[in-house]
């Protein structure tokens, strides 16, 4: 039999087995009175992937009628500060904590243990007024850093003027990607503004022409979610190629079929975090989201899931830059 197809035939049971021997640990008395299968916890979850997490929590609480999740939409790095102080036991974020929250946890005899659950573009949107819908890869660097400012230095016909790139918070996600994935190390353009959440950026890019934002794509890739159409319908996606000089047929969208041929040059991955020393709600919940029903409510957002993903290169770096921006 090939290896394959025994890990198909066994895996239901190693499921299984596993749900029994966490449940059957003795809980902590720590204040917490959720088990694995019910009870009401809180947690915390970077506010880019709301869609997400919404249809995770409905799919899970039908099938455990007597469990409630409240999520706590945030930044990333708060989502962790909510985990060190206890106030959650779940995050889900697009990095792992870092040597500081790392030795945090660790004098207070917590361990976090990360899971990868999924993979999200990071999508380049503009207002509809702007006819440039293709950029390369090194001219988003020069913009981010500063070294190009004008539309005009990108397409010589733009009347656009000034390029302004706005993000969702100085903590967000997306920006500490494009400090680590996309400018790596250098300065930022003084034309970078960091906004409140991802739906303020979006709402900034359709009142301004020369502006253009960097989000999550989650938001925008569930074409059944009928927000995440009316967002869509708003602004323009801009395709991404590799290279500078960028063309129709070496450009693309952030879709996880482009991701997981790695020609989408933009994406990352996502994580759930746990710190659950009880094994409840919180450690079911996380179960539930890296199996197969969770991973098909991944699928039907339009995100990459982890069972495609055997190719993707995941290695990132977890420090965040200690950079602001206006």
């Amino acid at each position: 039999m090939r290896l394959k197809g025994y890990i198909k035939i066994i895996f239901p049971y190693l499921f299984i087995l596993l749900l029994v021997c966490v449940s059957c640990r003795k809980p902590v008395d720590d204040g917490w009175s959720d088990t694995m299968d019910g009870g009401l916890i809180r947690i915390a979850c970077d506010e880019s992937f709301q869609n997400l997490m919404d249809a995770e929590i409905a799919a899970f609480e039908i099938r455990y009628d007597s469990a409630y999740i409240i999520p706590i939409y945030t930044n990333e790095t708060n989502a962790i500060r909510l985990m060190l102080s206890d106030s959650v036991r779940f995050a889900l974020t697009t990095r792992d904590i870092n040597s500081q929250e790392r030795r945090a946890f660790e004098d207070k005899k917590r361990t976090v243990k990360k899971s990868l659950v999924a993979f999200d573009g990071v999508a380049l949107i503009a207002n509809l007024r702007n006819q440039d819908s293709i950029i390369g890869l090194p001219n988003l660097k020069k913009i981010l850093t500063g070294d190009v400012t004008e539309w005009s230095q990108i397409n010589p016909a733009s009347k656009l003027g000034t390029i302004r790139v706005l993000f969702e918070g100085n903590e967000s996600g997306v920006l500490r990607y494009a400090l680590d994935s996309i400018i790596r190390g250098g300065n930022l353009s003084p034309n970078l503004y960091a906004l409140n959440n991802s739906a303020e950026v979006i709402e900034k890019v359709t009142q301004m022409p020369g502006a253009i934002g960097l989000i999550g794509f989650s938001l925008l890739s569930d074409e059944t979610n009928s927000s995440s159409f009316a967002l869509r319908n708003k602004i323009r996606l801009i395709r991404v190629s590799k290279s500078e000089n960028a063309t129709l047929e070496n450009s693309y969208l952030p879709y996880a079929g482009n991701i997981i041929r790695e020609d989408y040059p933009l994406w990352r991955p996502v994580y759930v975090l746990l710190s659950d020393p009880r094994s409840g709600l919180s450690s079911a919940f996380s179960i539930f989201v890296v199996n197969e029903i969770g991973q098909k409510v991944i699928q039907k957002s339009g995100l990459l899931t982890i069972n495609g993903s055997h190719i993707m290169d995941v290695a990132v770096r977890n420090e965040f830059p200690e950079k602001t921006m206006h």
